[in-house]
């Protein structure tokens, strides 16, 4: 089922970081709605594994990346590579923006390798002996 929100018509609060996001468990896709107050900055940091695309829905900044800075203002998109430079700057009017990226998996910690015959590289050596046999 389709998920439907406006981004113009979010709360008031927060005033700073994430005011909407994608809850559906099952996405591929994260998605945040990014709130910065007048003046305030996320600081020059490299990036996550993920490309990330970022739309400005409102007020004005400045994107600051590795060689420079561009000015960012309503309508603007910028696609943020992965394991890039980039920090974002408000100006007096604040700044939100979406951003959209592939879902990072959280890190699962996992018992040890399992012992059930059939394994990885049980079948693997199957599969070498009856291509050999078939040879």
């Amino acid at each position: 089922m389709p998920i439907l929100t406006n981004t113009l018509e979010q709360p008031d609060e927060p005033r700073r970081g994430a005011v909407w996001s994608i809850a559906e468990p099952d996405r591929e896709l994260d998605a945040n709605l990014i709130r910065l107050p007048p003046h305030a900055e996320i600081p020059s940091h490299v990036g996550a594994e993920v490309d990330t695309l970022l739309h400005v829905v409102r007020g004005s900044g400045v994107l600051v990346t590795e060689d420079d800075e561009q000015p960012l203002r309503p309508g603007d998109v910028a696609l943020l590579p992965r394991r890039t430079v980039r920090g974002i700057r408000a100006d007096g009017d604040g700044l939100e923006y979406l951003t959209v990226h592939r879902r990072r998996r959280s890190l699962q910690i996992q018992s040890g390798p399992s012992t059930v015959s059939g394994s990885a590289s049980s079948a693997s050596e199957s599969s070498t002996a009856s291509s050999r046999r078939s040879s």
